[in-house]
């Protein structure tokens, strides 16, 4: 009996133990979760009131390139929409702002990297990204933290619920990063936005019926109506679901359930005009206004992204009966793509075991790839050679000067960096918990990585989608670095120093006078982030690792099997039979910030940094002048 008692402890614990797992596990699930569209519960302390009428009347009309689409609201609707959403935002005060500096605003604007999603202008003037916009229950309260004594603070690092100690959820629905901007720098930025205004305020009409409280709850009904919330953010409609069709298996629905309305007919006999009359809608279909039969999944598709509301034409509805999807606004290749995806997502009589659902590194780069499109990341990074990114089609960006001021290239980062500080970095690109308002690794580059509301399980995801899209093992174990002997470190200082390959020319030292010109990072973190036989790899060879890196080539060669520098080397480099790349490596993932600034010196530097490089996994003291600290090895170099 004592021996089942016991196991039954034992049991409990492992429960106990479990639990603890899915609250680790549940910590950020919601930090998953994005929203499309901005938040709206603050459009009071944002927004001017006379410009959200005008707005949802047509968005496109006001900004092209808008995700948001047109749901072909009536004058009432709009007036009641309008009303809620207005009254229902956030009424306390914003703190006043100083005015800024708005020339000094306009170069952060379009150095700091907002332009990766954000543009400024318009048709040919335009200049940046689309992906952003262009710019032109019952609530745990005060009460019960301090029935337990606990401040009455709510973010990830005090998430746990004050009633029974389990995780709460932390939602953070923007996939907008923070660029760790200062006050003033945020105030410049702001007041150079501002500056853009095509037209003053006051030439909106009044809109004073948004204050009207009798509007509130028609509004309520058509924000519920038409889905706002699918895509915003909007007080009172936290739990609201999507009202859309599940489209998963939309190209197996039979085609007598697909409601062609009124031109059933027409559609299978080829005859008539085209149903849709609208000329702007009319050429979005991929192959022009249909000429025969299209009584098929393929024409139907085609027809409802073009004009959503085209099989209502004919029919007497109420408000509340007319097709619901708004329109997107979509071009003909887009039209194309999503067809084509509709039509091949059916139902499989396969058997699961004939389905492909890779579980081993394929299924880390599909997730991955995922997540590396919600937060835009190809807009800043090239992931596949080749591939166009929105900084590198920028007008600064031509400039010979300004290319090396490009994000790095991520093309082989999973073969590059040791996991888990590609974690700490995802999580704090700074490396730095004092000093945020830095690059943590490229100090030099203007363009900022900035940090993103990630969760733990998709920093996990991108991590292992790195080492996956790499081909690299899960888990990483280490190399180990031999320790070199007193003549080796000799040897390897003067490769490291030489006339034909001056490392720190172009590396970062710390020292802020060489910094300035500096091109590539320092070399003081490489034992933390870098994987040797990479950078083994990588000095041999740059351009088949990075093509149209500036990290020179042809600065080893082959000789005896072995490689060899192709600069001149000293005489005790006489019957070194090793490799002359191992034994430059070994001395870079030992170097310490006074060998480096030894050697910076002696190459005519002014000094180099002496303290600890920032982001070490041992506590170090944190100064000013280790804030600037930087590591090597990333995309161009």
């Amino acid at each position: 009996l004592n021996d089942k008692a016991i196991a039954l402890k034992v049991s409990n614990s492992k429960i106990d133990g479990h639990i603890q797992q899915l609250d680790f596990q549940s910590h950020s699930l919601l930090q998953d979760v994005k929203k499309v569209g901005p938040n709206l519960k603050d459009v009071r302390l944002k927004l001017n009131r006379n410009w959200i009428p005008v707005w949802l009347k047509k968005p496109t009309d006001f900004r092209p390139t808008t995700k948001m689409p047109n749901f072909r609201l009536s004058d009432q609707q709009i007036r009641a929409i309008s009303a809620y959403i207005w009254q229902s935002g956030f009424k306390d005060p914003l703190p006043k702002q100083n005015p800024g500096n708005a020339e000094h605003g306009k170069e952060l604007f379009e150095t700091r990297g907002c332009m990766a999603c954000h543009s400024i202008g318009e048709g040919d003037q335009m200049q940046g990204g689309t992906f952003a916009a262009n710019l032109e229950k019952k609530d745990i309260g005060p009460e019960d933290y301090a029935k337990k004594g606990l401040p009455y603070v709510f973010d990830l690092e005090h998430s746990q619920c004050p009633n029974d100690g389990h995780e709460l959820q932390v939602q953070n629905m923007t996939v907008m990063p923070s660029l760790r901007l200062s006050v003033p720098d945020a105030q410049d930025i702001a007041t150079y936005l501002i500056s853009q205004k095509q037209q003053e305020p006051s030439s909106y009409p009044d809109a004073a019926f948004m204050e009207d409280p009798n509007l509130r709850e028609e509004g309520k009904k058509w924000v519920r109506h038409f889905g706002c919330a699918g895509c915003h953010e909007i007080s009172g409609f936290a739990d609201e679901g999507r009202i859309g069709t599940e489209l998963t298996a939309e190209g197996s629905k039979p085609i007598e359930r697909l409601d062609f309305a009124l031109y059933t007919e027409p559609a299978q006999r080829g005859t008539g005009k085209d149903p849709i009359t609208n000329p702007e809608d009319l050429q979005r279909l991929p192959e022009g206004p249909a000429k025969g039969q299209w009584y098929d999944h393929k024409g139907f598709f085609e027809h409802k992204l073009a004009e959503p509301d085209v099989y209502d034409k004919g029919k007497i509805k109420s408000e509340t009966e007319v097709l619901r999807m708004p329109n997107p606004h979509l071009t003909k290749d887009q039209i194309r793509s999503l067809t084509t995806l509709l039509l091949g997502s059916e139902e499989t009589s396969l058997p699961a075991s004939y389905q492909y659902k890779p579980g081993d590194a394929r299924h880390d780069i599909q997730e991955g790839w995922w997540i590396v499109k919600k937060y835009n990341c190809m807009a800043c990074h090239q992931f596949i050679p080749g591939q166009s990114t929105t900084l590198m089609g920028m007008t600064r960006y031509q400039d010979p000067d300004w290319k090396e001021q490009l994000p790095p290239k991520l093309l082989t980062e999973g073969a590059r960096v040791d996991p888990e500080w590609l974690r700490r970095f995802l999580s704090n690109p700074s490396l730095s918990e004092n000093d945020t308002n830095r690059n943590g690794v490229r100090s030099y580059l203007k363009v900022r990585m900035p940090t993103f509301s990630f969760s733990e399980n998709e920093l996990r995801k991108l991590v292992r989608f790195f080492q996956a899209l790499s081909q690299q093992p899960m888990p990483y174990i280490p190399e180990r670095v031999p320790t070199l002997t007193a003549k080796e470190n000799d040897m390897a200082r003067s490769l490291f120093s030489s006339t034909a390959a001056p490392c720190l020319k172009c590396h970062a030292t710390g020292d802020p006078q060489h910094d300035k010109i500096a091109t590539a990072p320092n070399f003081l973190l490489a034992k933390e982030r870098l994987k040797p036989d990479w950078v083994e790899r990588w000095i041999v060879d740059p351009q088949a690792i990075s093509p149209g890196t500036s990290m020179p080539s042809g600065l080893f060669k082959r000789e005896n099997n072995h490689w060899v520098f192709a600069g001149p080397t000293p005489p005790s480099f006489q019957g070194y039979e090793a490799d002359h790349t191992k034994l430059l490596v070994d001395y870079i993932f030992q170097l310490t910030p006074e060998e480096q600034r030894r050697v910076a010196a002696a190459m005519g530097h002014t000094r180099a940094s002496s303290n600890p490089p920032a982001g070490k996994r041992k506590a170090t003291a944190t100064s000013s002048s280790a804030s600037q600290r930087t590591a090597p090895g990333g995309g161009s170099r």
